[in-house]
């Protein structure tokens, strides 16, 4: 599969795709459909996402690409996120380069700040790949013409 992403440009979702999305042994507590299983509180003042696992199947395949064409495109809801995604980023995949992480606020916008990096950089839609855990937002991104992949497709 590594191959199918050597020349593109790869943006890749964190919470699910680069790290396990499961908090206190959980993966949804039945609070907010944003929030998963940690609360507001867990967000604004613990170091929940310092302690996340990083998946090594990820790991193996972002150290396979051009450095200059992976991509962070996550979603953040706080501060206190923002910094801990940076230095989780830094820990566990530096391959990214500070100015290739994208943190948004929307899931669902993923597809059109894709878009918007392709015209601005002058990229055909074909030269772009996602990769996210989330099929709503997959879904979204293949019908506006973007190769997509949920993190399954690269587990042997």
């Amino acid at each position: 599969m590594a191959e199918k992403l050597k020349d593109k440009y790869v943006f890749f979702d964190v919470d699910g795709t680069l790290a396990e999305y499961r908090f206190r042994d959980k993966i949804y507590e039945g609070g907010t459909p944003e929030l998963g299983c940690v609360t507001l509180h867990d967000v604004l003042f613990t170091d929940i996402f310092l302690n996340s696992r990083p998946l090594k199947t990820m790991q193996r395949l972002v150290s396979q690409l051009d450095e200059d064409k992976i991509f962070i495109l996550g979603t953040v809801i706080s501060n206190t996120e923002v910094e801990q995604k940076y230095i989780w980023l830094e820990t566990h995949f530096p391959q990214f380069k500070k100015e290739n992480i994208i943190l948004i606020s929307s899931t669902m916008m993923k597809p059109e700040v894709m878009i918007e990096y392709s015209k601005h950089f002058n990229w055909n839609l074909d030269e772009i790949a996602f990769i996210d855990d989330r099929l709503d937002v997959l879904r979204k991104a293949e019908e506006l013409g973007i190769k997509s992949y949920h993190p399954s497709s690269f587990i042997e």
